[in-house]
């Protein structure tokens, strides 16, 4: 997966820590949880900001290309042994 193409717009240190939530793992109702926002902030986050701003068609696109740009670094999840 390679970085977008046009220049990304500024993100806000919130939005950051939305996308290292997902890319951890977290769903929406849990990243509105730890933000203590309301779960249609999070999803209009996602809509209306993230997507355009990073060039993602969809959620999963969105976070892989903020963890290519850097933005995000997934923390490996231990195996179940």
């Amino acid at each position: 997966m390679t970085a977008p193409a046009r220049p990304m717009r500024h993100l806000l240190p919130a939005q950051e820590q939305m996308l290292q939530l997902a890319a951890d793992g977290a769903t929406d109702r849990e990243i509105a949880h730890q933000l203590r926002v309301p779960l249609a902030t999070i999803r209009s986050q996602w809509r209306y900001h993230l997507r355009p701003a990073l060039g993602g068609i969809d959620r999963t696109h969105t976070i892989a290309l903020a963890v290519a740009a850097g933005i995000a670094h997934p923390v490996p999840k231990e195996s179940a042994a």
